[in-house]
């Protein structure tokens, strides 16, 4: 897959440019159809399969003090993006100068004079100064400006519209299993293994301190993971939060811990990637060590129960 800043690198590419414009953060059900749908037609048209997705997000221009946390990383959407089928990624630049031009401008500027031949978009896509245009703005200008559009219905889950606003509340309160069924995977963060207090070695249970990029961390708890890590991975019991029974007050940053089942080796400086599949529990202050020594062996066991059953699925 190609990543590109400026539409104009599209200039050698098929002649048929087929393209999806949007945030697209956090690349959900909904996202999804959108690039499949992108990716059939321009397979169909010997075509190119392009995403036009905005960096940074437009509200961190706009109001920076309102913008969301976003879902993933840069390279995480890519990655993504990829792994649909995407031939090419503009991560067009988003500044306050694009967000006050008029819907016609936009289109102006951003997609007739770079020959893009269909646009695909959701049904709720906004663009233009103060969102003033839509669907049906975009496909007037379509026909003036000689592109077709074409509109992907929502997905819904539960009667309710997927979406990344959806999601970054499900994570908010920790409930990973439903944003798993949003996305249409487990919810991930990367990031590298850092030096800790090692207090969870005194306890008997190694954990792996990660240092993370990613914006949206889930609420604080015990959630089982699956860990990857050099091309292998193992089950894990991934605690976020302030680790208060240890301490005996509340550091003022939530820590991402993981104890990786049946692992031994250094991971100091390794690059780890953790799914978040269920929550285990809450996180909470434990009268003594040794209490809380025994509610994680309790938590491994659960855990390994969940290996067993997990590795018969897939069988």
């Amino acid at each position: 897959m190609q990543v590109v800043t400026d539409l104009k690198q599209l200039a050698g590419t098929p002649a048929y440019p087929v393209m999806a414009i949007g945030v697209f953060d956090g690349v959900h059900r909904g996202h999804q159809q959108i690039l499949q749908t992108v990716v059939a037609r321009a397979r169909e048209s010997s075509g190119t399969a392009a995403v036009l997705s905005f960096r940074p997000h437009p509200q961190k221009v706009i109001a920076s003090g309102q913008a969301p946390l976003l879902l993933q990383t840069f390279a995480q959407k890519a990655a993504m993006f990829e792994s649909l089928g995407i031939d090419v990624f503009v991560q067009y630049p988003f500044s306050r100068e694009l967000s006050l031009l008029s819907p016609e401008d936009f289109v102006l500027q951003v997609i007739h004079s770079n020959g893009i031949r269909e646009i695909h978009v959701g049904g709720n896509f906004r663009f233009g100064h103060m969102r003033q245009g839509d669907f049906d703005t975009l496909s007037e200008l379509g026909t003036r400006f000689g592109f077709r559009v074409f509109k992907t219905e929502s997905v819904y889950f539960r009667k309710e519209r997927i979406s990344s606003t959806r999601i970054r509340t499900a994570l908010r309160k920790g409930q990973v299993a439903l944003a798993k069924r949003l996305l249409g995977r487990p919810y991930e963060l990367t990031g590298n293994v850092v030096r800790g207090a090692q207090r969870g070695a005194g306890l008997g249970f190694a954990t792996a301190n990660l240092a993370t990029n990613n914006e949206l961390i889930p609420a604080n708890g015990v959630y089982a993971t699956r860990v990857h890590l050099n091309g292998s991975s193992y089950v894990g019991a991934t605690n976020i939060g302030h680790r208060p029974t240890v301490h005996g007050y509340s550091e003022p940053l939530p820590t991402v811990e993981t104890h990786l089942l049946d692992y031994s080796g250094n991971l100091y400086g390794q690059a780890l990637r953790l799914e978040f599949c269920f929550r285990l529990r809450d996180e909470k202050r434990f009268s003594s060590l040794e209490v809380l020594k025994q509610q994680i062996k309790m938590d491994v066991h659960r855990l390994r129960r969940y290996a067993r059953k997990a590795l018969e699925h897939e069988e």
